[in-house]
Order: C-alpha cells, then structure tokens, then sequence
C-alpha cells in the first residue's frame, strides 16, 4: 500500500506548502480539506522558508567570492613567507647573520627547515612571527633581509589577514543560515504533517483510488513501497 512522504528538498516543501494555499484560495472553507486555521501559519511560513533560503544562498555566493579572492593571496603569502626564511637561513649559512637570530622570529628548534606553512591558521602565526621578529631584530641592529625585505612580505601579509578574516565572517555567517533553515525545515514538515493529516482526515470515508487522487491536488506526496505496483 502506497505510504505519504514528506518533502526532502527545499522545493518540494514549497511546492507542497504553494499547494495547500492554492487550495485554499479556490476552495470555500467548508470545502476546504484542512482547517482554515492553518491558511494564515501556512503563507507565513511560505514567506519565511523563501526568506531564510534566500539568505542561505546569499550567504553562500559570498563564501565562495571571498574564498576565490583569498587564495592567490594564500599561494603568495605562503612563497613570500618561506623565501624569506630561506634567505634567512642562506644569510645564516654565510655569517653574515648570528645563528641567535633565529630566535627573533621562534625559529630556534627549526635549524635550516621551514616551518609548517601549510594551512591558513599556520601562514597566520607565522606571518606575524616573522614581521615582528625582523623589526624587532633590525632594531637590535642587525642588518635587514632582502629580497624579499620584510615590506614587502607585509604587503602580502596584511592582505592575506584580511581576506582570512573575511572569510571566517562569511564562514560563520554561512553556519548560521544553514542552522536557520534546519530549524525551518522542522517547522515546515510539523506543519505539512499536521495539515496532511486534516486532509485525510477529510477525505477518509472515500475510496482509496479517489482519496489519494483528491489528496494529492494539496500537494501530498504518496509513494510506492519497493515491489509494489500502481493500481489505478
């Protein structure tokens, strides 16, 4: 025997909900299947399910412009960074630089190995390590790096920090309009599920074959269990 289904997409749910208040609008309330204390919670939620998945949307397409403008800045960052360290280094091989240098910047443990540049959180920390350990340093009096000098790596620097921040806004911003429509969607289907019940309520002393046919016109959806077949 056929068993309803309610709605797994967010079209589906609106198409069901569009279907129930369409019914609405063309039936007379004593005709109407479901109680007409559900027309009013029905167009709300109509509303605000359009609402919040227009947010989710938005709230997506900006995700994905700042992550598309993030990562040249990434891929920079990241080259400018660890140039500057094998110069460093290089400078160190040559005594040109105290090996106690590496202290300015917390690179006493790492000898002449980079350190992990590999994620966003790491370029992050050690961006701001090297910057500030190479003032610090030229202050002491040491000679500065070249090529790349530290201005230059700010340069990438501020603009990768910039862009990683934006990016965790919009990140979040994302979680919070994807959390939003869960709890929509829970909503959505108490609702369907209470209205769909009205509905074949209704239509209960009907024949099977008609009431489904009626049923359906409000948007329930009724499936066949696996090996079943259709027999209207």
């Amino acid at each position: 025997m056929p068993y309803r289904r309610l709605p797994t997409t967010d079209v589906a749910r609106l198409k069901a909900l569009h279907s129930c208040t369409r019914m609405a609008e063309i039936s007379g309330l004593d005709q109407l299947a479901f109680p007409a204390q559900y027309i009013h919670t029905l167009r709300n939620i109509i509303n605000k399910l359009e609402g919040a998945k227009h947010q989710q949307n938005q709230a997506r397409r900006h995700q994905i412009a700042f992550n598309r403008e993030h990562q040249p800045n990434v891929v920079k960052t990241r080259l400018y960074l660890s140039h500057f360290i094998q110069v460093l280094n290089f400078a160190i091989i040559r005594e040109e630089v105290p090996e106690s240098a590496r202290a300015f910047y917390g690179l006493e443990d790492y000898g002449n190995r980079l350190p992990n540049l590999r994620s966003d959180a790491d370029i992050l920390e050690w961006g701001k390590r090297i910057i500030d350990g190479e003032n610090q340093r030229f202050k002491k009096g040491g000679i500065p790096i070249m090529t790349p000098n530290i201005a230059r790596v700010k340069v990438w620097y501020d603009q990768f920090r910039d862009g990683y921040y934006n990016q965790l806004t919009a990140n979040k911003t994302t979680m919070r309009a994807d959390q939003k429509m869960i709890e929509i969607r829970k909503e959505v289907d108490t609702l369907l599920a209470a209205v769909w019940d009205g509905i074949e309520k209704f239509y209960s002393a009907y024949p099977e074959s008609e009431r489904r046919e009626l049923a359906e016109a409000y948007g329930i959806v009724c499936v066949l269990r696996k090996g079943e077949k259709e027999t209207r």
